[in-house]
């Protein structure tokens, strides 16, 4: 099954089975859901980062068994990895009165390995849970499922959350930080509240990773700036999308590097939204500095 983004095909699965419904608690009741959104009137779809909630739930059934002093080997029972996953997204349909569920999954390879060659190159001998893929698998036979070649899990949210692909509330479901330069409803999984990012907090969190990096996806940002110090320069500047980036690229320069440096590492951390994506030739929308 596909599903039309916009005026193209992004490749979607509409499940062939229904997931097992999970037992709810009495806490998990509907009635219960977080002030703000508990109005009947909600047409609310959720919007899952599915790569970071398998690869959790994949995380958490793996097993180490010792057979002999000197024989270990690795287990995971596909099942049980299965029936959690299921009851995990059937919780948080529950508890954030979603209408519909859509999950969002990354493909092998991202547009951002053009920009930068080395990007997640640190990840290449990085193992995945061994009941990954066949889950995964699972998902996309039974969840309607968003997939784009070239495009990373997070920003198929970021182009969801933002377009008018889904109509009525979203929600974004997701533990990734950087989703927090994507304007919205976010409920980031640990919380026991959403938090709501308008435009400008967006962007001035787009700005803070392009100083700061994230060394985890293997681009550095501007040397020797972290958090606070990030923090410090942008401040002043917070809704001012122009100025801000204007601080970062003078940070840069402070640091013999030039605005082509800067604007590499800010595309990089820009999570697309549906304004960066070009739905005729199928291709990412480099970000641009404000005017």
């Amino acid at each position: 099954m596909t599903k039309m983004l916009n005026n193209e095909k992004m490749a979607v699965n509409g499940g062939k089975t229904q997931p097992k419904k999970a037992h709810i608690h009495a806490q998990d009741n509907k009635s219960e859901a977080p002030k703000g959104l508990d109005n009947p009137l909600n047409n609310r779809t959720l919007i899952i980062d599915g790569d970071i909630l398998i690869y959790k739930v994949a995380c958490q059934v793996e097993q180490a068994i010792e057979w002999d002093e000197d024989l270990w080997t690795l287990h995971a029972d596909f099942k049980q990895a299965r029936d959690k996953l299921a009851d995990t997204i059937t919780y948080y349909e529950l508890t954030l009165l979603a209408k519909r569920i859509v999950i969002a999954l990354g493909s092998k390879d991202s547009f951002r390995k053009k920009i930068n060659p080395l990007y997640k190159s640190n990840r290449k001998k990085t193992r995945k849970p061994v009941v990954y893929q066949p889950l995964r698998e699972w998902v996309l036979e039974n969840y309607k499922c968003y997939v784009k070649p070239k495009l990373e899990g997070d920003d198929i949210v970021g182009i969801l959350a933002t377009g008018n692909i889904i109509e009525g509330d979203k929600t974004v479901l997701t533990n990734d930080k950087d989703m927090k330069t994507i304007p919205g409803t976010h409920w980031f999984l640990g919380d026991d509240d959403y938090t709501i990012i308008d435009e400008d907090t967006a962007n001035y969190n787009h700005m803070l990773q392009s100083l700061t990096g994230d060394v985890a996806d293997g681009y550095k940002g501007c040397p020797n700036i972290g958090k606070v110090t990030a923090e410090k320069i942008l401040t002043p500047h917070k809704n001012n999308y122009k100025k801000m980036w204007e601080a970062v690229v003078d940070t840069y320069k402070s640091k013999g590097l030039n605005s082509k440096v800067a604007l590499r590492e800010a595309r990089m951390a820009r999570i697309l939204r549906a304004s960066d994506y070009n739905f005729k030739t199928k291709r990412p929308i480099l970000w641009q500095p404000p005017a």
